[in-house]
């Protein structure tokens, strides 16, 4: 007999989704033409370096949209639980790592908060112009715009670049 579990978005409440996505790899390409090779080693440092060599990235929305549904309250907040055939499942990020290759260690490198020269450099007001909230017409503008010196002032908006149109999939 299977064991009642309770769902965190009830039957009753489940709905059919056409999900859109506007993941593109071309990106990938930009940062690459972009980026000195010291720049690029030094991306190679944070944990989308595998993501760099892939030519293309398959996803599947719908499969994501329906275990959601059958997600379930976890009783590790580290692990997501889902209840499938009877059973009850779990995702954890050591599962996230395997499956993405990714480095998902306790920390990832840190990069200075100092340019080289010694002077202070604030990410958000050198390359973002001191802007909290952006679209991601402005991020691209931002990254294809940007120059400096300093390897790692070039990383960071190519990281966030990259985050915001590869694995979150925003226009």
């Amino acid at each position: 007999m299977r064991e009642e579990v309770e769902l965190l978005v009830k039957v009753t409440e489940h709905f059919p989704a056409k999900i859109n996505s506007t993941l593109s790899m071309a990106v990938v390409k930009c940062i690459k033409e972009k980026l000195t090779e010291a720049q690029l080693s030094l991306f190679r440092t944070i944990c989308f370096r595998k993501l760099l060599d892939m030519n293309d990235l398959k996803f599947s929305k719908q499969l994501v949209h329906h275990l959601l549904l059958r997600q379930i309250q976890s009783p590790d907040k580290s692990k997501m639980w889902f209840a499938i055939g009877g059973k009850r499942l779990w995702f954890s990020i050591q599962e996230f790592c395997l499956i993405t290759s990714l480095e998902c260690g306790p920390n990832p490198p840190e990069l200075s908060k100092e340019k080289r020269d010694g002077s202070s450099s604030s990410f958000r007001s050198s390359m973002l112009n001191g802007e909290v909230r952006f679209i991601n017409k402005t991020l691209k503008a931002m990254f294809k715009a940007a120059s400096s010196d300093n390897d790692e002032d070039m990383v960071k908006p190519a990281s966030l670049y990259f985050l915001e149109t590869v694995l979150f999939g925003k226009d």
